[in-house]
Formats: C-alpha cells, sequence, structure tokens
C-alpha cells in the first residue's frame, strides 16, 4: 500500500488531480480495485491543488475575455478530475 500512498502524494501534490484523477491514475498504474476503495481518497483536499493550478494558469488566459477564460479553466479541472462543486468554487473565487 505503500506505493499507492506514493502515488496518491504524487497525483496530489505535483500534477493537482482531484478525487476522479487520482482513482484513475491509481487504476492506470495497476493498482488492484479492492485496494482503491480500501484508501480514503474521498477525504483529498482538492481545492487548494486547483486554486494553485487556476492561480498558475490564469495568466495564460489574461487575454480572453473573462467567460472564455473561465471556460478553459473549468475544462482544464474537470480533466484532471476535480469535481464540479470544487471547480465552481474555486473560480468563482479566483475569477472576482
Amino acid at each position: 500500500m505503500t506505493l499507492a500512498g506514493d502515488l496518491i502524494s504524487y497525483a496530489v501534490n505535483k500534477k493537482t488531480l482531484g478525487i476522479r484523477g487520482v482513482k484513475a491514475l491509481l487504476q492506470k498504474r495497476g493498482i488492484p480495485d479492492d485496494i482503491i476503495n480500501s484508501l480514503d481518497i474521498d477525504a483529498i483536499d482538492e481545492t487548494m491543488g486547483a486554486e494553485e493550478l487556476v492561480r498558475k494558469k490564469i495568466k495564460l488566459f489574461k487575454s480572453l475575455p473573462k467567460e472564455k477564460a473561465k471556460r478553459r479553466l473549468y475544462g482544464m479541472l474537470q480533466r484532471r478530475g476535480h469535481s464540479t462543486e470544487t471547480i465552481k468554487r474555486v473560480l468563482d473565487g479566483v475569477m472576482e
């Protein structure tokens, strides 16, 4: 289970993945579903990683209209496995 723990730490801290993204990474790396389900992945606070990523990437979208930039950031976070609630909360907080 240390491999799974290391992968979770890597996924959250380095790749800024959300809960769904972490689960997908573990499955892709061949971690059995019973081990994935036994881990407390749902307790991960994905908000901090999402905020960090948005603050870093928002600079790329400065020249775009606000709504277009928001859509692109939303899609980026969604592809990384963040939940809809987290994405909305982070974008509302950062884009205001």
